[in-house]
């Protein structure tokens, strides 16, 4: 494990890097029909064959969904 160094002045670097902000949730099924939909295949996949990863939107989908591909 590495070592840590502590700064000579007393200063604590990390406050400058981290913010006060809330970072958003996840998105999940919020949006619109398209979201929804891959959102809705997302947790079949998994629920179904256990698998995690990432879901993309298909150029399927945007067709399905009359978005340009």
């Amino acid at each position: 494990m590495a070592e840590r160094k502590r700064s000579n002045d007393g200063s604590k670097e990390t406050e400058k890097f981290l913010s006060d902000t809330e970072t958003p949730d996840q998105g999940g099924r919020a949006g619109g029909d398209l979201q929804k939909d891959v959102g809705t295949q997302d947790a079949m996949r998994r629920a179904e064959k256990g698998e995690d990863g990432v879901t993309r939107v298909t150029g399927e989908d945007k067709r399905n969904h009359g978005e340009p591909s």
